[in-house]
């Protein structure tokens, strides 16, 4: 990405994150901000890996979540051999993520039908601002699952409305992602290719020039998938991989745009505890770079603090 681009990215950031996250946003950047959960937990990320929609930046060395730097081997599946972001993708033992590390073997699929991949397969799997692209992330969760050994780990990051051009749609329900997935939506799913041209941020998307190239590009999305179908905020990401079956073990809200999700497949049966994380009480919402987050955390203080009709 040039330069000028990347400061104009930023810029817009830090005008929607307010003063405090903008500091936030400039300290991250200046000091090369890490997920405090990777920091404590980076021995679950020496075995087997796979990604899905790889390489990502934020996984390397240098990113937030350095997964590249500890793994001891990661493969990676894309929708198609070529795609808008990596040109074309050689087939075969050609994911590479690490320099001095053998390439990881790459598989062309549907994240919601990794039809190439064993069982319980991997130790750990990654997905980077993919998910969002998925008009069905129920069943590609349920997929992740499936390919991920018991007691697996599963990095998630989800773009944050605030942090993006999506800062004007509404928060996609839980319900709404549930009927999806008992439906069995697909990938040709249109239903959300209106709410995209109504309420698109232009001024967050310099790779939209125009009105009429985001419509070009909103309708080739069969081919590009570039649409984001659906939008989350760190709660509802939460909530996501809650109703997925996933052990949430940390959320991490991270300035500019991503929210860090990191879980695990539960070696046993039953459902998971994920309480802590799903109240809008939860820690990580109060000290959320984005405002939308803070908002939640703040609004159940509000209503124990005001007078009740009692007292009235």
């Amino acid at each position: 990405m040039e330069w000028r681009e990347r400061i104009r990215i930023y810029a817009a950031s830090g005008r929607a994150l307010g003063i405090g996250g903008a500091w936030r946003l400039a300290r991250h950047r200046l000091l090369g901000h890490r997920s405090p959960f990777m920091q404590r937990s980076a021995g679950l990320f020496h075995g087997a890996g796979i990604e899905v929609g790889g390489p990502s930046p934020l996984f390397s060395p240098r990113g937030y979540a350095p997964v590249y730097a500890l793994a001891g081997s990661l493969d990676n599946v894309n929708f198609s051999a070529r795609t808008h972001w990596e040109g074309t993708i050689p087939a075969g033992a050609s994911f590479r993520f690490r320099d001095g590390a053998a390439p990881g073997q790459q598989f062309f699929s549907e994240a919601t039908c990794l039809r190439d991949v064993a069982d319980a397969r991997y130790d750990f799997l990654l997905s980077c601002h993919m998910l969002e692209h998925s008009a069905n992330p129920l069943k590609a969760l349920a997929e992740w699952r499936r390919v991920l050994a018991p007691g697996g780990t599963l990095i998630l990051a989800l773009p944050h409305k605030d942090g993006t051009f999506d800062r004007h749609r509404p928060v996609t329900p839980l319900p709404h992602l549930v009927d999806d997935f008992e439906r069995d939506m697909g990938e040709d799913d249109a239903s959300h290719f209106e709410e995209v041209l109504r309420l698109h941020d232009m001024k967050r998307d310099p790779g939209q020039p125009s009105r009429q190239a985001l419509r070009t590009w909103v309708e080739g999305n069969a081919v590009n998938r570039g649409v984001h179908h659906h939008v989350f905020d760190s709660l509802a990401a939460a909530a996501l991989v809650d109703h997925a079956g996933f052990q949430l073990l940390a959320v991490e809200p991270a300035a500019p745009e991503s929210i860090f999700l990191f879980a695990r497949k539960s070696d046993q049966a039953g459902t998971p505890d994920n309480a802590p994380f799903l109240s809008a009480t939860a820690a990580y919402l109060a000290a959320s770079p984005f405002p939308s987050d803070r908002a939640r955390a703040a609004a159940p203080k509000l209503s124990a603090s005001a007078p009740s009709a009692a007292r009235r």
